[in-house]
């Protein structure tokens, strides 16, 4: 008996889990053209020409327009390092280049404190709407902000 409970509270926390992470939501920010999914479960708290930030109880995501034109492909793995760093994370886990949809970008995996967060920049390839992207994270959410990560797309 103390099994099959055991076996159905695991059962049942997995399933939450998965439906958590599968049930999401497309969520747009239209001043810059640019989509992406989230949990249901998030709410909008900025948004306005300069700033996106949404969340949930274990997600936040910011979104701002990166205005420097000295960005560029060629540099871009060190100019997300220095935005990661000017915010005082810790760049520890992971860096790599992405690309997602018509963005090139760059991300970092850091932390500060018991905050995690994944650190990216986006820089359109058929626009000039270039973006930094911030998913701060709690512990065991990590899969959770690479797929917001993942899901970014222009539609511009």
């Amino acid at each position: 008996m103390k099994k099959s409970v055991a076996f159905f509270a695991l059962y049942f926390s997995l399933f939450c889990s998965f439906n958590w992470l599968a049930a999401q939501t497309q969520m747009h920010w239209d001043t810059h053209g640019v989509g992406f999914s989230v949990p249901n479960d998030f709410k909008i708290d900025i948004n306005n020409g300069d700033e996106f930030t949404a969340g949930n109880d274990h997600l936040l995501l910011s979104i701002m327009p990166i205005q420097d034109e000295t960005v560029t492909e060629d540099n871009l793995a060190d100019a997300v390092v220095e935005m990661a760093t000017a915010m005082d994370y810790d760049v520890v886990n992971e860096a790599d280049a992405i690309d997602i949809d018509d963005f090139t970008g760059y991300y970092v995996k850091g932390s500060l404190d018991e905050a995690h967060v994944v650190v990216m920049a986006l820089l359109d390839k058929k626009s000039s709407t270039n973006l930094l992207v911030v998913i701060a994270y709690d512990n065991g959410y990590e899969n959770a902000a690479v797929k917001v990560a993942r899901s970014f797309y222009a539609y511009d």
